[in-house]
């Protein structure tokens, strides 16, 4: 039978109360007589009861996940990370993690986010996706901790950690300019509109610019969400006079379908094409030939992200002292380069 704070109580021969006040940390307890009660607690492997804690100290230790449901986002193993580093953090500050979906409608998430606020079922907020990098007005008006999975539209403005998307497209150029590559392509992730398809646009012209013969817009497609996307891409990229001789793909699964592309069309990878994914999933493992991915510090950016968010719970970081963590991305080798 699980122990009780009467328990607790009887073996470090105090009063309940003085077990309620030296847990919840909500009046002075003597050093002395605090060891006492933590060692009967360990003794008796005592575990206090979060919903009663809950009614006194107004706190739920839940920290909630949003994340938006795109079409692949789902399906590959970047959530699975980031839940990873989440839980890194959050089990050992006994916080439980709520995992919640949503469609990619602003009016819908803003609504769930206040609802969220409202009903206090959380202590704080994690948003991951980019139709969710927008509806937080509400919060940030309640001053209701949360923490941006991804850069913010508005800098300075909302607490937030990403990857360098930019640095990391960068890399991709550099390192296949290393490898001999002049004519290199660039499909984006998706729309420009959209900060990470943005960053890595970004990264690729500055590193084309400056390392490269300079930036051409024709060897740039921009990719979507859709289940084609890369198909038609790569084969307009590959029928010009002038095609490139690499192809960064700006996620892993368009990636696999250049590959698939380049392969209909009679091009041996790596011998006659060079491809690059990014974000180092499954997908880029177990293609074949497997992928060169840029791998983002998902697991690195769900620890820091739920670290920075128990912290504004806690009241170590004031709500409007903005903290902004930006983490390199790294350049996986395999197969394809």
């Amino acid at each position: 039978m699980a122990a009780t704070i009467k328990d607790v109580a009887r073996e470090a021969g105090v009063a309940v109360c003085t077990v309620s006040f030296a847990v919840n940390g909500s009046a002075h307890v003597a050093e002395a007589t605090k060891k006492r009660i933590f060692d009967a607690i360990e003794k008796l492997n005592y575990r206090p009861n979060q919903s009663a804690r809950g009614l006194v100290t107004k706190k739920t230790n839940n920290i909630g996940l949003v994340v938006e449901d795109t079409v692949d986002g789902l399906e590959n193993t970047i959530l699975l990370d980031v839940v990873k580093g989440l839980g890194e953090a959050t089990g050992d500050n006994n916080y439980d993690l709520l995992l919640s979906f949503q469609k990619p409608s602003t009016n819908k998430l803003a609504d769930h986010l206040l609802d969220v606020y409202r009903k206090q079922s959380a202590d704080g907020l994690i948003l991951m996706g980019a139709a969710i990098n927008q509806p937080y007005g509400e919060l940030i008006k309640n001053r209701f901790p949360f923490v941006l999975l991804g850069r913010p539209t508005m800098p300075g403005v909302c607490h937030s950690v990403n990857a360098d998307n930019e640095q990391g497209a960068y890399e991709a150029v550099k390192y296949l300019i290393g490898k001999g590559h002049r004519r290199i392509a660039l499909i984006t992730p998706c729309s420009l509109e959209v900060d990470a398809s943005l960053d890595r646009y970004n990264g690729y012209r500055q590193a084309m610019e400056e390392l490269g013969d300079g930036f051409d817009e024709r060897l740039v497609e921009i990719g979507s969400f859709e289940e084609d996307s890369g198909y038609t891409e790569t084969e307009k990229l590959l029928n010009r006079v002038e095609r490139p001789t690499a192809i960064i793909a700006g996620r892993d699964v368009v990636a696999s379908r250049v590959v698939e592309k380049a392969q209909e069309l009679g091009y041996k990878v790596p011998e006659d094409l060079a491809v690059i994914g990014f974000d180092n999933t499954a997908v880029s493992q177990l293609a074949r030939p497997s992928i060169t991915s840029i791998e983002l510090p998902m697991r690195q950016m769900g620890l820091e992200a739920a670290k920075l968010l128990m912290q504004l719970i806690d009241g170590e970081i004031r709500f409007d002292d903005i903290q902004t963590i930006v983490l390199p991305c790294t350049v996986i080798e395999r197969e394809s380069t």
